[in-house]
């Protein structure tokens, strides 16, 4: 294994995974040549690439979800895409492809099976997403997620894996002083923003009568477009109850530190997330988007909960019902502890990073 082609995303979902797995690969031989693909309209920044780290740009766009015309436009992008993909494969001449999901991947693997290359993908949701379905007719070999994934592969062709995350700090004595962590994704939740804005009144109005004097601090990263917004709510909020500490981000970009202070986590239910939560242990409110493909979202959030991670709560909750499970999990203590029993068990079982796993399963294949 001399050259490796990597297929990203548009997303910091299917971006940082393939950043993790690039980062194993450089380790453990650094006369491995990796470079990426990506889709000429991510706006995702890309975080500690060498100059040896080239990255390719094709124009393809998702068609799952998309109006009648956008989708007459993503299949003139795919044919493109593939011509580019094409291109790409010939200067490049990979030994190996990974794709990390997402419609950048598809090409990139169908030019790769012209090209009779090894083909690897990983899957990080409950659900895969249209791309990884078709790689999955032609490809050697699947690291999945979650459990739920083997039914829509062959189990035989199935590795679990997990799903690598980005490179993260752990320290030791870190001080938890974040008592609820508000996570978006990195483009921020509307959804998300709209039903904490309805919430968090109800749930500081009930706290002010538990917390003995002591103050509050949320941190909300809630992205661009409702930073205004979001900040102006705080400020409303703070000045009724002065025992709130708040921080209002656009985007985090030392997410480590803050998980590591976090004691109970909101956020959406993608892969990244989850595997992140996970990593660092903290008992999390799951709030699956509705309209994600094949419902992956919910999927992934039912099998945390079926493991004692967290709780769900879904978008259509009321804010009386919403306020209630974020009071349960950060302050009954025999509910806390026991999800924090499960995830401490879960990070013991963890004896190797899912990246190292992957890199594994792809030198041990003898196919």
């Amino acid at each position: 294994m001399k050259k490796v082609l990597i297929a990203l995303g548009s997303t910091g979902g299917h971006i940082f995974p393939g950043i993790s797995i690039l980062n194993h690969l450089e380790s453990i031989d650094n006369k491995i040549e990796v470079k990426l693909v990506n889709s000429i309209d991510s706006k995702v920044l890309i975080p500690n690439l060498t100059k040896r780290n080239e990255i390719y740009k094709i124009k393809s766009t998702g068609f799952v979800g998309k109006s009648f015309i956008n989708k007459i436009k993503s299949l003139v992008f795919f044919i493109f895409s593939i011509i580019q993909s094409l291109k790409i494969i010939f200067q490049f001449k990979p030994e190996i492809i990974i794709g990390t999901g997402g419609f950048v991947s598809l090409p990139i693997a169908l030019a790769g099976y012209v090209f009779n290359k090894k083909i690897y993908i990983a899957e990080g949701n409950s659900v895969p997403g249209l791309s990884n379905r078709i790689i999955s007719k032609f490809c050697d070999k699947i690291f999945i997620n979650f459990e739920e994934s083997e039914k829509y592969f062959k189990k035989n062709m199935c590795v679990k894996t997990g799903f690598p995350i980005r490179k993260l700090t752990f320290n030791i004595g870190i001080k938890k002083d974040i008592d609820i962590f508000i996570l978006g994704g990195s483009q921020g939740s509307a959804v998300l923003n709209e039903k904490v804005t309805k919430t968090i009144y109800r749930f500081l109005k009930r706290t002010n009568k538990e917390r003995n004097q002591e103050i509050i601090r949320i941190v909300h990263q809630c992205g661009s477009k409702n930073n205004a917004e979001i900040k102006a709510y705080y400020k409303k909020l703070k000045k009724e109850f002065g025992f709130l500490e708040y921080e209002v981000y656009e985007f985090i970009e030392n997410i480590d530190n803050f998980y590591q202070r976090t004691k109970i986590l909101i956020s959406r239910a993608g892969a990244s997330t989850i595997a992140e939560s996970l990593f660092y242990q903290i008992p999390t409110i799951y709030f699956p988007i509705t309209s994600s493909s094949g419902n992956h979202q919910y999927l992934n959030a039912k099998e945390m909960v079926s493991k004692n991670f967290g709780l769900m709560c879904p978008e259509d909750i009321t804010p009386e019902l919403f306020s209630e499970s974020i009071f349960k999990l950060l302050y009954n203590k025999e509910i806390n502890q026991s999800i924090s029993g499960s995830l401490k068990n879960n990070a013991i079982n963890l004896k190797e990073d899912s990246a190292s796993k992957i890199i594994k399963g792809i030198l041990n294949d003898k196919k």
